[in-house]
This record gives C-alpha cells, sequence and structure tokens, in this order.
C-alpha cells in the first residue's frame, strides 16, 4: 500500500470516526425526585415513629428510562432521558422525607431499615400508576395503608389519585410534575395519620 494510500485511508477513518461522533450527539440526561419545600407542615411530633414500606411499584416504571405516556394504551421509553438512580427508590426515600417533615419527626426508617426507635406507625403504598404526557400533566395513583406498629393491623386504607400539571413540554419540568404529585400524596398520608386517636 502505498503512501498516498495509507493517508487517503487514514483521512476517512478519521472522518468516519467524526461522522460516528456527531450522530451519536449529546449523552442521556439524568434526574431524580427532590423534595418540594412547601407548606402543609402539620404540628411538630418529633416523638413519632414511622416506617415507610415496603412499597410496590409497577413493573413498567421500574427502569432506568422516563416513561411517558402518548394516548390511552401507548407508553414510550425516553432512551435519553433517564433517572439517576430508581424511580421506585427515589419515591420512597422522598415519600419518607416528605412525611418527616409533614409531621415534624426526624424519627423515619425506611425499608428494608428496620426503626431503633419505638415504631407508631408503618406506611404502605402500591403505586398504580406515576407518569405523564409531555407538556400536559403526571398521574399519580395509588393505594395506601397506614398500619399500627405494634400489631401491623391496618388503621387507614385509601386511594389517592392525583393529577399535576407540567409547566412545559420539557423533560425536567415533567420530573418536577412528579415530585409535586408525590408531594400531594404525602400531603394526604400525613393528613390521615394526623386524624388517628393518639396522633395529636
Amino acid at each position: 500500500m502505498g503512501r498516498r494510500t495509507r493517508a487517503a485511508l487514514a483521512a476517512a477513518l478519521v472522518g468516519a470516526a467524526l461522522a460516528a461522533g456527531c450522530a451519536r450527539g449529546p449523552g442521556p440526561q439524568y434526574y431524580r425526585l427532590t423534595a418540594v419545600e412547601a407548606g402543609g407542615a402539620l404540628p411538630a411530633r418529633p416523638e413519632l415513629g414511622l416506617a415507610i414500606g415496603p412499597n410496590e411499584f409497577p413493573r413498567y416504571l421500574d427502569r432506568a428510562e422516563i416513561v411517558t405516556r402518548d394516548g390511552a394504551h401507548r407508553l414510550v421509553l425516553a432512551n435519553g432521558q433517564r433517572w439517576a438512580g430508581s424511580l421506585r427508590d427515589d419515591f420512597s426515600r422522598m415519600l419518607a422525607d416528605e412525611l418527616g417533615r409533614r409531621l415534624g419527626t426526624s424519627r423515619v426508617a425506611l425499608y428494608p431499615n428496620e426503626p431503633r426507635f419505638r415504631l407508631d406507625y408503618r406506611v404502605l403504598v402500591d403505586v398504580l400508576a406515576f407518569e405523564g404526557v409531555l407538556g400536559e400533566a403526571v398521574t399519580l395513583r395509588a393505594r395506601w395503608v397506614v398500619a399500627s406498629g405494634s400489631d401491623g393491623r391496618a388503621l387507614l386504607a385509601e386511594e389517592s389519585r392525583i393529577e399535576e400539571p407540567a409547566a412545559s413540554a420539557e423533560y425536567a419540568d415533567l420530573v418536577s410534575a412528579h415530585a409535586a404529585a408525590l408531594s400531594r400524596l404525602a400531603g394526604e398520608i400525613a393528613g390521615g395519620i394526623a386524624t388517628l386517636p393518639g396522633a395529636r
């Protein structure tokens, strides 16, 4: 192979590599749920002991890609828009943070960790839907139970359906709507706990 042929081949390979790099475009964007610092706090109960979970989560949502809905039956997986960790774990962590903040207690244990304090209530959530439509809203539908910490008896059993509008068609705003919807669910659960005998 002559010098010119080798040079031409090298140039072609470099050009192909550059073209492939351009075709790939930017890498994935990563998101996580973060607590919404809003109102809704109840009178502080620093002695209250809570355990959160185990929580049930739909299999189609327990994945790295952000899932959106396109119509009544079609789901879309955004390969370039992903959760930084696990949506299931983010959900449980943020729920624990929000309940602790709203009820004014730091005594919150998150499954699978068991509490090392007196346990008053265990909160169990079965998430039925937690996805949205870009530029529209996020829907969170969940059944939840507040059980006695002493004997596991169900004290409250409710179902919540929450719709939170998204500010734009950007994924960052969709994730913000996810967080706001979860914050509202935490508010409903905290309000339920506050009505229980001895919870005031």
